[in-house]
């Protein structure tokens, strides 16, 4: 079953420094599905979002935007439960706006 994450967490390096995170993502297994927030020059609110595949070869844990065929049912999958992430943070995006109309999101 597909995992998601809404955390916001701290750089290693610098607790005095977040680390930036998406807004919301999505797991199943070695796949994942990133939705990140940017805001337009006048402060308005868009998604991008990002596909991954995480594999371990010689050199260690790697992530990819390849993904084998063989798991394009889980792609599938994923992409529905990402696409319900984006409908949430969207809809939250709306509700902010209401309750605080003149100050940008």
């Amino acid at each position: 079953m597909a995992r998601k994450s809404t955390a916001q967490e701290t750089s290693p390096e610098s607790s005095a420094q977040p680390k930036q995170r998406p807004a919301a993502s999505v797991r199943d297994g070695n796949l994942r599905i990133a939705l990140w927030r940017n805001e337009t020059d006048d402060g308005r609110p868009w998604f991008n979002c990002e596909l991954s595949r995480t594999f371990q070869n010689e050199n260690g844990y790697q992530e990819t935007n390849r993904v084998p065929a063989s798991d394009l049912l889980r792609v599938a999958f994923l992409a529905q439960q990402a696409y319900g992430e984006y409908l949430e943070l969207r809809a939250q995006e709306k509700a902010d706006q209401a309750a605080n109309p003149h100050e940008p999101s």
